[in-house]
């Protein structure tokens, strides 16, 4: 190596670390999916990166041995690879890749030969597919073929109860459905059809029958009700096993085919209650309520976002007992659950969060992705009662260890109603105890999601403290991982009890840290974060500056331009019965009140939170004379999916934060 090379070479390792840095999107790398073989000697994970050069986030498939050593990459560089599953012999991969053109097919490789090739050839693409258990055919999701071509002329033509979805756009009465396909490719058979979604399919081990979900009440867009549904391979009319009235998701059979346990909820439409570990019986019967007096959500596989799939359950190689992952006060932990009920056992805990648990039957061993507030991604191991863990493979490790890391201190305060509501505060760098600091309010959306002992990727938490400034995440009334009762508190009051948990947390804060600045506070947040921003600053003049993100301040103006209908209804009864109710609850109802300069975010195509919301706040404000600005990401839908959108946003937020919180 020249000497030029090699003592640049040396000054990049030695280099002191540095704050971490918007553009830092870029290097980091989140775990989105990871398998087992049956013979537990080798492990699939997918990485996915935000690659600069092409815009996008791209998903890399990988294989390495039980230990995370040997890597080897199964897809080209420019291939889109997600979602692998090992045949039942474990001689083959299939996984989702667009390697063909742009859409996603499913492809079929033997393990350890390359990418193989695509089995399907559909022009509507595949979604979430599962093997047959002798491994000669594969199930997969497809959506029907659209009447109307992508790039034609006509009119959309809106039959159905919901208009848009977010990230889908209108909802053109075309629906998703199963098909059948040999392994070894070839044409594709219909499994099932109608007027509904059929989701998630999952093969019996005797290959009798396929599980699946399916909402197949009279109006699938009035409620979220779904269900376990069975059919034949050979097709038929399928058979209902599974009957919540609430939302039922993510069935597996046990390894006798016996019993299917998914994860289900009592009520439709209720954003708020616990969900719960199921198990039913086959051939009749009711379920078994596993998780009912644990007061507890099932966790996400990769979100602590409860509208997100719920994680997968494992069971042990005899039946007896599930793995699963349940959230707990700002945390998750892995615990095992008698299948016939029982008392459940805790695995793993402690200050972080899990997921992607994957039980190896072959070798007795878990597998699971962990992260805290200063780790991301982290592959690790243990045995299978939870006993010896320990990390096989950290993809951000060399990134994180050049970077200086703000250590938040949990603050817990109490409000009205008597309620711990716990928060992280995350001190600026270098932070010298006989100064004053600026602090920003970060609020969660949701609102049933939690902050707590994760690394958020959304970078807020390490690059604000790297500008100097503080961060507080709280868990106001309203988020999961807390009980049920805490979540419920703002059924049909919105923002009330909500905003009463933040100030009290911000009065906490300031209370045991003196080197807060309390004349120098800024508040954000996007979604419900961006709801509460508004909302917070239409109550109290205390921020200096605020930057509400992908919000609403209308609810009857949004009513039938957002996907929530439904919701809307359940909570707050019909816009036409209670127009004055939607009025008190809209943040908008206070923009009279409002002082904070307040600069705005909006995404295009939103159908969760929609950009005329934010039209309506900006024209105001501006009208009023409040200093305000409005950024709107052309084709966002409400998650942005561009990399130099996320970059962008923080580069934003730091210059208009700065502009207030950095003058004394």
């Amino acid at each position: 190596m020249p000497l030029a090379a090699l003592l640049a070479a040396t000054a990049a390792v030695t280099a002191a670390p540095r704050p971490m840095a918007p553009d830092d999107t870029y290097r980091l790398a989140s775990m989105v999916s990871l398998e087992v073989s049956p013979d537990g000697r080798t492990l699939a994970y997918v990485l996915e990166r935000a690659d600069e050069r092409e815009n996008a986030f791209r998903h890399e498939l990988w294989l390495a041995d039980a230990e995370g050593k040997n890597p080897r990459r199964v897809c080209r560089p420019s291939d889109e690879c997600t979602d692998p599953k090992f045949s039942p012999d474990g001689k083959r991969l299939a996984y989702l890749s667009d390697g063909t053109d742009d859409e996603v097919q499913l492809w079929v490789g033997r393990v350890g030969d390359g990418r193989g090739r695509a089995v399907t050839h559909v022009a509507e693409g595949v979604g979430a597919f599962d093997w047959s258990p002798d491994g000669a055919k594969l199930v997969f999701e497809r959506d029907d073929a659209p009447e109307r071509k992508e790039d034609d002329d006509a009119p959309w033509v809106i039959t159905g109860t919901q208009i848009e979805r977010d990230g889908e756009g209108y909802v053109d009465g075309r629906r998703t459905h199963l098909w059948i396909v040999p392994a070894t490719g070839g044409a594709p058979t219909r499994l099932t059809r109608g007027p509904s979604d059929d989701a998630t399919p999952q093969w019996s081990p005797k290959g009798d029958w396929i599980a699946f979900v399916s909402n197949r009440n009279a109006d699938p867009d009035a409620s979220d009700d779904t269900d376990i549904w069975l059919v034949k391979p050979t097709g038929g009319e399928p058979r209902r096993l599974a009957a919540n009235p609430g939302p039922d998701d993510a069935p597996v059979w046990s390894h006798t085919g016996d019993r299917i346990a998914f994860v289900g909820a009592r009520r439709p439409n209720d954003y708020y209650q616990t969900t719960h570990v199921m198990v039913a019986p086959v051939e009749g019967g009711a379920a078994c309520d596993l998780t009912g007096a644990l007061d507890a959500w099932v966790s996400s596989d990769n979100t602590v976002y409860a509208s997100t799939p719920p994680a997968r359950i494992a069971w042990s190689a005899n039946d007896a007992s599930l793995v699963v992952t349940l959230d707990r006060r700002g945390a998750n932990r892995i615990v095992t659950l008698p299948s016939a009920g029982g008392d459940a056992t805790e695995l793993l805990g402690g200050e972080r969060v899990y997921g992607l648990v994957r039980p190896s039957a072959a070798t007795l061993r878990l597998y699971f992705v962990r992260s805290t507030t200063a780790t991301l991604g982290e592959l690790w191991t243990a045995h299978a009662d939870g006993s010896g863990a320990r990390k096989l493979l950290g993809p951000n490790d060399a990134t994180l260890a050049a970077r200086e890391l703000s250590t938040p201190s949990k603050v817990v305060a109490r409000n009205g109603a008597g309620d711990a509501v716990d928060a992280w505060l995350y001190p600026p760098l270098d932070l010298d105890r006989s100064k004053r600091y600026p602090m920003i309010l970060y609020i969660h959306g949701g609102p049933q999601s939690y902050d707590g002992e994760y690394f958020d990727t959304g970078l807020e938490n390490q690059i604000f403290p790297g500008k100097g400034w503080a961060v507080l995440r709280v868990n106001y009334r309203g988020s999961i991982s807390y009980g049920e009762t805490f979540a419920r508190a703002i059924w049909g009051d919105w923002h009330t009890r909500e905003h009463e948990d933040l100030m009290a947390a911000v009065d906490a804060a300031l209370a045991a840290n003196p080197w807060i600045d309390p004349k120098r506070l800024g508040i954000g947040g996007w979604s419900y974060g961006g709801i509460m921003t508004v909302w917070t600053v239409g109550h109290t003049d205390r921020f200096k500056v605020g930057a509400p993100e992908r919000f609403v301040v209308d609810y009857l103006s949004c009513y039938g331009t957002d996907q929530w209908h439904a919701q809307y209804v359940e909570e707050l009864g019909s816009p036409f019965d209670h127009p004055d109710l939607y009025r008190r609850l809209s943040p908008g109802a206070t923009i009279g009140s409002i002082k904070t300069p307040l600069f705005l975010i909006a995404n295009e195509r939103d159908g969760n939170c929609p950009p005329t919301q934010a039209m309506q706040l900006y024209q105001r404000l501006k009208l009023r004379g409040i200093p305000t600005e409005l950024v709107v990401y052309p084709d966002e839908p409400h998650s942005m999916t561009l990399p130099s959108h996320y970059v962008d946003r923080l580069n934003r937020l730091i210059k208009w934060f700065g502009r207030y919180l950095d003058a004394k």
